[in-house]
């Protein structure tokens, strides 16, 4: 991580206070707090309890809020919470950070009626700073079974405007909560977070394996915004200015603090099922999801200002009701596909490449295209060829890590052949697939590999997959395109070691190599090597053993190795031929990211993936990428299971 940008001092209500992740918190909250019965005179530890201390009780909630207190009129709640120092970026004014205190509230226990009180106090003379209070009108659930269900939760706001905040830096605040009227209020996780007024992208993580923070691009609501992990909230890092959100009234800045009237929960950047099931990017797509999927017009969205939280109704570009088969028979995917398919038919340049990286990004917008199968872009596509000619003409010339320019520039060559019979495009394939075996090399276990380039093996001669698994598909589109080869017998050895077999207790999956067999960043080199099996119908056990843990652990999807984007595209284009079945389940359980990222007459908007790749561009990558991917509602390509045919003569 670069640098934090929004929760820079978290604190539980129940434990001791200092930098910390509210949902990490909460999850050994129930291992330490398990022998606590429900009921039971509870005393947190790190709050001084004012009054009736045994007026505060242990209140069994579902998770992630297992370790929750009530108390009534008789307690008051008191912690004292540091405020750290906020961290710096280029063009940052220091002294434009707010705080904001948030407490969460799981609604009343007993009769009549409670309202919960928030204060803050602090400063030399420790005066209060700002109070707000919240009518608790929910009644509390208790836990019930052996997999309780996530309990209905408000929130409380509190924010601390920036010339207070800025003179409370460096020393503590109290913070205390409560309880005015009859009935008990339970509540958890007391946080105080810190925000910018004018948030850049100067804030943002490195993507490739770092958990932000991370640009959450809206192209249905019409914003970017700055989300991190943990946080409960994230901030406007721009608002399209003739969008749905401007015209709503969202602005720059805006801290967005609950979606659907439901406060955002602290999410996760890390890959895997938190991040899909909780994620805030995935907050918002399943409420465009939920929205078209019911016929409604607008998702709410609340945000926190200097007058407290105010709901807006942002309304969707689109109202078509969404289809029962996401992509398949649904015209609204037909018109997001238009609008990809116009972004890159409208991107290339003079020079016949498109932005991004020169090979992969334009080998995908080439791609992308011929798998329309509409003769207009036959000059885009003969333009690109000419400038791959020019870049490469042997493939032996290639530059830099060269393999992967090689792969992409092979797949698409034998696409672009097997649709026109361009003599010139297979003298290279024909060319690169003979050399191709003369370059590896032997690695530590004594098979032949490939690494980044014919220089070497990297990573003590362990090589790696990833470039492996791309050539392999390459190689066998050249077979399909009349091309002998050699390629796969010669690394076959070094392919196998690197799988994890499940006959000898492996998980199925691709490895790295064959010392990491890993199962979080397999996405891309899985369903890859699965499509070239596919494609030259061998190891059926194999192949589909590859995809079985794809669709098993989707929620990986965009972890590919360094590779987030276009890795998951890769994977998707990869499951449409191997295991049909299995794609369409995916993207009907991923059709919430798709909706959320599509900005209707423009195309895909990029939020940061978790492996993400961002010198291949952002908007520059999602749509070709995707664009490939949706080539199978036409099977317009043979690597998404269309047949080879000469139809662009």
């Amino acid at each position: 991580m670069k640098l934090r940008s929004l929760a820079i001092v978290s604190c539980c209500l129940l434990l001791p206070c200092g930098i910390a992740a509210a949902a990490e918190l909460a999850r050994l909250q129930l291992d330490a707090d398990k022998g606590v019965k429900h009921g039971a005179t509870f005393l947190p530890e790190g709050v001084r309890v004012e009054g009736n201390a045994k007026g505060v009780k242990r209140f069994h909630a579902g998770p992630p809020h297992a370790r929750a207190v009530s108390f009534g009129r008789s307690t008051v709640l008191r912690a004292r919470l540091d405020v750290k120092k906020p961290p710096t970026a280029k063009g940052l004014d220091p002294k434009r950070w707010y705080g904001v205190v948030s407490v969460d509230v799981l609604g009343g226990v007993g009769p009549g009626r409670a309202t919960l009180e928030l204060a803050v106090a602090g400063g030399a003379k420790g005066r209060e700073i700002a109070a707000t209070t919240l009518d608790v009108e929910r009644k509390a659930v208790r836990a019930r079974g052996k997999d309780p269900a996530a309990p209905a939760i408000d929130r409380l706001w509190l924010r601390i405007p920036p010339e207070r905040f800025a003179a409370l830096v460096g020393s503590p605040i109290d913070v205390t909560l409560t309880v005015r009227g009859g009935r008990r209020v339970v509540v958890d996780e007391l946080r105080l977070d810190a925000f910018h007024e004018e948030p850049t992208r100067g804030l943002l993580g490195k993507a490739n394996g770092k958990n932000g923070p991370d640009v959450l691009a809206s192209g249905a609501l019409g914003f970017a915004a700055l989300t991190e992990h943990f946080a409960t909230a994230f901030s406007l890092l721009s608002v399209d200015e003739r969008g749905p959100s401007a015209k709503a009234g969202l602005r720059r800045s805006d801290l967005v603090v609950a979606v659907e009237g439901r406060p955002l929960r602290a999410s996760s950047l890390a890959a895997g099922r938190a991040w899909f099931d909780g994620s805030h990017e995935a907050a918002l797509g399943r409420a465009v999801e939920d929205a078209l999927v019911h016929g409604r017009n607008a998702v709410k969205i609340s945000v926190l200002r200097e007058r407290g939280v105010k709901e807006l109704a942002i309304k969707l570009p689109v109202r078509t009701e969404l289809g029962a088969r996401f992509p398949f028979g649904d015209p609204l995917v037909e018109r997001m596909r238009e609008d990809i398919v116009d972004w890159v038919a409208g991107r290339q340049k003079k020079n016949g490449f498109w932005p991004g990286n020169a090979a992969v990004n334009s080998c995908l917008a080439g791609l992308c295209l011929l798998g329309t199968r509409e003769r207009k872009h036959r000059p885009a596509l003969r333009r690109l060829v000419d400038a791959l000619l020019e870049l490469n003409p042997r493939a032996r010339d290639t530059k830099g890590f060269s393999y992967w320019s090689i792969a992409f520039q092979g797949i698409f060559f034998c696409e672009y052949h097997l649709a026109t019979g361009d003599k010139r495009v297979l003298d290279w394939i024909r060319e690169a697939i003979t050399w191709l075996p003369s370059t590896t090399h032997e690695c530590k276990w004594g098979m032949q590999a490939f690494g980044h380039s014919p220089k070497g093996l990297p990573y003590g001669k362990k090589a790696l997959m990833a470039p492996c698994s791309h050539l392999l598909v390459f190689e066998a589109l050249a077979e399909l395109c009349g091309v002998e080869s050699g390629v796969w017998k010669h690394i076959k050895p070094y392919v196998m070691h690197s799988w994890s077999d499940p006959k000898k207790g492996g998980h199925g999956g691709m490895g790295y190599n064959a010392s990491a067999k890993d199962t979080s960043e397999f996405w891309s080199r899985t369903g890859l090597t699965a499509l070239a099996l596919d494609l030259r119908g061998h190891h059926k056990t194999m192949r589909d053993a590859l995809t079985k843990i794809m669709v098993e652990r989707h929620p990986w999807m965009l972890n590919s190795h360094a590779y987030g984007e276009p890795g998951g595209a890769l994977g998707l284009v990869a499951l449409t031929r191997t295991n049909p079945k299995g794609f369409a389940d995916v993207m009907q359980r991923w059709r919430w990211r798709f909706l959320n990222a599509w900005k209707p007459g423009y195309g895909l908007r990029y939020s940061t993936a978790h492996m993400g790749a961002p010198y291949m561009g952002e908007d520059e990558i999602m749509n070709p990428a995707y664009g490939v991917v949706l080539s199978v509602l036409n099977r317009g390509l043979v690597i998404t299971g269309g047949e080879p045919e000469r139809w662009l003569r």
